[in-house]
């Protein structure tokens, strides 16, 4: 198959790692893979870096003349094209209405990566009930959001972004420490993302602020516009000695065994964050908010401990109920592990999409 993805802005955070991720799969299965994109997307450099095909449009804004050169270049690639993914509400639409004018449309399957509740209006519902093909989201509770705006659950497959086990692993945690210039003796929280307001890292600071062990200390591994503010939270807090602020890292999977436990704190708009997968595959107790999709992954008591969300208190509790009873914790690893590994790699992943996008590019050739 010819897989064309188009994306119109998805940031720098698990989006675009998703496409490329399963791009990279797609092509070693035998597949061909283009993405177009405008070149200020994230998505741009990253894929081209990783040798992915990399095609500038301008897709950011729903307008005619961006309508016009998307339409022009399905035009002049449609015969080799069998399906196309879209990521985002701009990029959809432009595929969508340019669908409306080629004599044979191109099978549209849109991917929602985030659990914002989508509108509920005439124009929505069209889109996603009728333009689409099929709806893929990163989470189970986003498919029951699309099914609330009447799209049925037979046109929509929940698909979490799956981890590469080859990458995340179980390491040595003694070694993981030495790597990453952590204390070998000291209790270590960890949280790795992109560092924005809705990720919940200050949620997690204060509940930390409160927790007085001071052998219990947290790395921050991540970059992004909410650092400075952060910086702050920690020194008006006290937390100087026991923050450790470690910027982006290219190689998160060296951190994570370090961890005794992985948290995901977030309150924002996820599907299954990659930083949640991460830990899990690393064999690492995790504890995370229900965020969007979260509790796809990790199921409360058994593959780690589940909380509300912004919830201090309860995040407080988690982590000492962990830190003072080692074998849950171990157990809890174990079972997120296991869990992972049956459920959620980067080949559960490929299975899955490459049937949406056969089965798509299959009911178009029938028609």
């Amino acid at each position: 198959m010819h897989i064309v993805h188009t994306e119109a802005d998805g940031g720098k955070g698990g989006q675009p790692l998703r496409i490329i991720n399963e791009s990279l799969g797609m092509i070693q299965r035998g597949h061909q893979v283009t993405i177009l994109c405008p070149d200020t997307a994230p998505l741009h450099a990253l894929a081209r870096e990783a040798g992915l095909t990399v095609v500038t449009l301008p897709l950011k804004r729903k307008n005619l003349n961006n309508l016009k050169l998307l339409r022009r270049w399905l035009t002049e690639h449609r015969k080799t094209i069998d399906v196309i993914n879209s990521h985002n509400s701009a990029d959809t639409w432009l595929v969508a209405l340019a669908n409306l004018t080629l004599p044979d449309p191109v099978p549209l399957v849109r991917t929602r990566h985030a659990s914002g509740v989508p509108r509920n209006n005439w124009t929505t519902r069209w889109l996603f009930r009728k333009a689409c093909a099929h709806i893929v989201t990163t989470g189970e509770a986003l498919r029951h959001q699309m099914a609330d705006i009447g799209v049925p659950m037979s046109q929509s497959t929940s698909v979490p972004s799956g981890v590469d086990t080859e990458r995340f692993h179980p390491a040595d945690k003694h070694q993981a420490r030495t790597q990453c210039g952590l204390s070998q003796d000291d209790f270590w929280l960890g949280v790795v993302s992109h560092l924005r307001p809705n990720k919940g890292h200050s949620v997690l600071l204060r509940a930390l602020a409160k927790i007085d062990q001071p052998g219990i200390k947290l790395a921050i591994v991540g970059e992004g516009p909410h650092k400075a503010t952060l910086e702050q939270e920690i020194m008006g807090l006290g937390l100087q000695q026991r923050v450790v602020m470690a910027g982006h890292r290219s190689d998160p999977e060296q951190w994570f065994p370090a961890f005794d436990i992985a948290l995901s704190p977030s309150h924002d708009m996820e599907g299954v964050p990659q930083g949640v997968l991460q830990s899990l595959a690393s064999r690492v107790a995790t504890i995370a908010t229900d965020a969007g999709g979260t509790a796809d992954a990790v199921i409360n008591g058994k593959t780690g401990i589940l909380i509300a969300q912004r919830d201090e208190a309860a995040l407080q509790d988690a982590i000492l109920k962990l830190y003072n009873d080692t074998a849950l914790r171990e157990t809890l690893a174990q079972q997120g592990y296991d869990y992972l590994c049956a459920h959620l790699t980067r080949e559960c992943m490929l299975d899955a999409m490459e049937k949406v996008f056969s089965d798509a590019a299959q009911r178009n050739r029938s028609r």
